[in-house]
C-alpha cells in the first residue's frame, strides 16, 4: 500500500511539472521577451512582352491580350498565362494559403505585384480570354485576403509597391524610378480598389542600393525589403571565401558594420553558400543616405529576406530545422524576423503544393515550436526599431540570379558585352540586359 501511495504521488508530481512546464511554455513570449517570427514575401510578375505602340490603341504599348492575339512576342505569352498554376497564383492561392493560417492571431504573407501584370491580366480578364481563364473580378480573393487582419489589425495579405515595369532600380535614374513607383501607384487603385498604399516596398530581384532611399522616402514608403547577405558583407568581419560566395570580394569601404563574430552558412542547390550572422543579419535595422550635395539626410527601415533559407523554402515541403540552429541566438528584445522571399508565380513555389500544403504546415510547426508567424508591418509595430540602430546595405540583390550570385555590380542585368566567342569587346560586342539598359538610359 505505502508503495502504491508513493506512486500515485509520483504521478501527480509528474503531471503538475507537465502542467507547469505547458504554462511556462504558453507565457514563454511575455515572461522570457519575443520569439524568432516569420513571415513572406511572394512577388508576382510578367513583363509587357511586346513593349512597342499598340496597334490596337496607339497611345500605349500592348498588352497580353493584344500580344497573343497578334502573335507578336517570340514568347510563348499563351502558355505562360495558361499555365495552371500560374492562373491560380494570379488569382486565388495565395487568398487560399492565408485562409488556412487564419487562427493563428498574426500569421501573413506580402505580395508584390507588378503594375505590368496587372495591365496584362487585366487585358485578359476583359476580354474573356481562353474561355474565361481569368475572370472579371480577378482581384477578388486579393482583395478579400488584403481585408483579413492581424491583432493589431495590419493586413493579413498587404500589397507592397514594386515598381511597375519590375526594373533593377540601382541602375535607374532617380527620376525613373520615382515615376515607377507613381505608375505602380495608379494600377494598384485598379487592382486593389484603394490608395490605401502598403509601407513597404519591394524592389525588383531584391536589387538594392542605398541610394534609392530618397526616391521611396518622398513616396511614403517606411521600409524595404533587402537581401539579407548585402547587410552581411558590410560586416567588418565578414569571412568572404571566393569558393563559396561566387561573386566579387566585399569592397572594404563597405564594410563599416560592427563584427559580428559567428555567422550561419547555408550552402544552397543554386551553387553559393550563404553566409548570415544571427541575430543582427535577421531583423530590421535603419539605413541612411546624405545627399552629397546639400548634406540632406534620409533614413528607411531595411527588412533583410533571409536569401538561403528562402531558396530552401521555395524548392519544397520545409520546417523548422534551420530556424532552429539559429534560434539560441535569438535577442528576446530585439527579435528576428525571417522572411522567406522569393517568386510566387515560378517553380515549385509557384504551384498548388505550395500555397495549399507547405504554408499551412510550416506555419503550425513555427507555433508548436515557439515560433510567431507575422507580417512585417505587424513586427514592426511590435518591435519598433530604433532610429539609432542604422546599418549600412551593400549594393545588389538576391543571390538567386545565376552567375550573379548577389554581386554589388548587378553583372546579371549589368554583364559586360562580349563578342560572338564570348571575349569582352566594349566597343563592338553584345549582351542582352546590357543594351536593353542602354535603350532606357539613352
Amino acid at each position: 500500500m505505502l508503495r502504491l501511495h508513493l506512486s500515485r504521488r509520483r504521478l501527480v508530481v509528474a503531471i503538475r511539472i507537465v502542467s507547469l512546464a505547458a504554462l511556462l511554455t504558453s507565457l514563454a513570449p511575455g515572461l522570457f521577451g519575443a520569439p524568432v517570427h516569420t513571415t513572406y514575401l511572394w512577388h508576382m510578375h510578367q513583363p509587357i512582352y511586346w513593349p512597342d505602340r499598340s496597334t490596337w490603341y496607339p497611345s500605349r504599348y500592348e498588352t497580353a491580350y493584344e500580344t497573343i492575339t497578334l502573335g507578336h512576342s517570340e514568347s510563348d505569352v499563351y502558355a505562360i498565362f495558361d499555365k495552371e498554376d500560374r492562373v491560380h497564383d494570379y488569382q486565388n492561392y495565395p487568398r487560399d494559403a492565408i485562409a488556412s493560417v487564419v487562427d493563428i492571431p498574426d500569421a501573413g504573407a506580402q505580395i508584390s505585384f507588378a503594375a505590368a501584370l496587372i495591365e496584362n491580366v487585366k487585358s485578359l480578364a476583359d476580354n474573356g480570354w481562353n474561355g474565361g481563364r481569368y475572370a472579371p473580378d480577378w482581384y477578388s480573393d486579393y482583395r478579400t485576403a488584403r481585408s483579413w487582419t492581424t491583432s493589431g489589425g495590419h493586413s493579413r495579405l498587404p500589397q507592397l509597391l514594386v515598381a511597375a515595369h519590375h526594373p533593377i532600380a540601382p541602375l535607374m535614374d532617380a527620376r525613373a524610378l520615382e515615376r515607377e513607383i507613381q505608375v505602380a501607384k495608379v494600377a494598384y487603385q485598379v487592382a486593389w480598389g484603394d490608395t490605401n498604399f502598403s509601407k513597404g516596398y519591394f524592389p525588383a530581384e531584391t536589387c538594392f542600393s542605398e541610394r534609392m532611399i530618397p526616391v521611396l522616402v518622398r513616396q511614403g514608403i517606411e521600409w524595404v525589403i533587402v537581401a539579407d547577405i548585402h547587410i552581411s558583407r558590410a560586416c567588418q568581419d565578414y569571412p568572404y571565401l571566393a569558393q563559396e560566395d561566387n561573386c566579387d570580394p566585399p569592397n572594404p569601404a563597405d564594410q563599416v558594420n560592427p563584427a559580428q563574430g559567428y555567422y550561419e552558412a547555408i550552402t544552397i542547390s543554386r551553387g553559393v553558400t550563404v553566409k548570415t550572422p544571427p541575430p543582427f543579419g535577421f531583423r530590421p535595422h535603419y539605413a541612411r543616405y546624405v545627399d552629397p550635395e546639400t548634406g540632406a539626410s534620409y533614413s528607411i527601415i531595411v527588412v533583410p529576406a533571409a536569401n538561403a533559407m528562402s531558396w530552401n523554402e521555395g524548392y519544397a515541403m520545409y520546417g523548422t530545422s534551420e530556424i532552429d540552429a539559429i534560434a539560441p541566438y535569438n535577442d528576446p528584445a530585439h527579435p528576428m524576423l525571417i522572411v522567406f522571399a522569393h517568386d510566387g508565380d515560378n517553380a515549385w513555389s509557384g504551384g498548388y503544393s505550395y500555397y495549399n500544403e507547405n504554408v499551412t504546415n510550416f506555419c503550425h510547426e513555427a507555433v508548436s515550436k515557439g515560433y510567431e508567424p507575422t507580417t512585417v508591418a505587424e513586427y514592426l509595430a511590435d518591435h519598433p526599431v530604433s532610429p539609432d540602430d542604422i546599418v549600412h546595405v551593400e549594393d545588389g540583390g538576391w543571390v538567386n540570379a545565376d552567375g550573379d550570385f548577389g554581386s554589388p555590380q548587378f553583372i546579371n542585368w549589368n554583364w559586360p558585352l562580349v563578342d560572338a566567342n564570348g571575349n569582352f569587346d566594349i566597343p563592338n560586342g553584345w549582351a542582352e540586359d546590357e543594351r536593353n539598359w542602354a535603350v532606357l538610359t539613352a
